[in-house]
């Protein structure tokens, strides 16, 4: 993706220049297939925070409430964004979503569907989406966290971020939880804890 790439560097060098921002991790992303990258989600920088944490190009899923701001849409569009309806099930986006994936591609999900500032997360808000992601194309889930630190937790300037990507967790470990067939809201649950441990560990200054 052109566009995503042209923005990705302008926003990569922002992140360097303005939040110092800093990647831990690298060797656990994937190099090539379909994968389903996950992260926290406290703040507007969070997309270009695992943008600049991953060198593969990343499809986002985002509401499609920010399509009514023209400059959302022009990233949208630049970006390759696929929207989603929040609050109902939004089937035509889920399929497009199989059907990045499918193609050997990186999708980008904020588990907790929205916004959740000042607040670390908490692995019960993972929404069961990303879980039925995994149950229909069965790749690897990516777990990320983002960490803005204990006492002011979203980006200010001059401040680190840091960035961690986890180990990915496969499909044979998060299909069968204590023996059972993992539903999709059990594995969504069980790979977004992941991400707040990591977070927990993480999340220091």
């Amino acid at each position: 993706m052109l566009g995503y790439r042209i923005v990705r560097g302008i926003a990569l060098a922002y992140a360097k220049l303005f939040y110092r921002i800093e990647v831990l991790g690298k060797e656990n992303e994937p190099k090539e297939d379909g994968c389903i990258a996950i992260a926290n989600h406290s703040s507007f920088f969070d997309p270009l925070a695992v943008a600049a944490a991953l060198k593969r190009d990343v499809y986002f899923m985002a509401k499609s409430d920010l399509e009514k701001f023209a400059p959302m849409r022009w990233l949208f569009k630049m970006c390759n964004v696929t929207p989603v309806r929040r609050g109902e099930s939004d089937m035509a986006a889920l399929r497009k979503s199989f059907d990045i994936i499918n193609g050997g591609n990186v999708m980008g999900v904020f588990p907790q569907g929205t916004r959740i500032p000042c607040s670390a997360p908490d692995f019960e808000t993972a929404q069961a989406g990303i879980g039925l992601m995994a149950i229909k194309t069965k790749v690897p889930i990516l777990p990320i966290s983002i960490c803005y630190g204990k006492k002011n937790q979203k980006p200010t300037l001059f401040r680190k971020v840091k960035v961690i990507i986890g180990k990915p967790i496969y499909y044979e470990e998060y299909s069968v939880i204590d023996g059972e067939k993992a539903g999709s809201h059990e594995i969504s649950k069980t790979a977004f804890k992941q991400v707040c441990e990591n977070f927990t560990a993480h999340n220091h200054g």
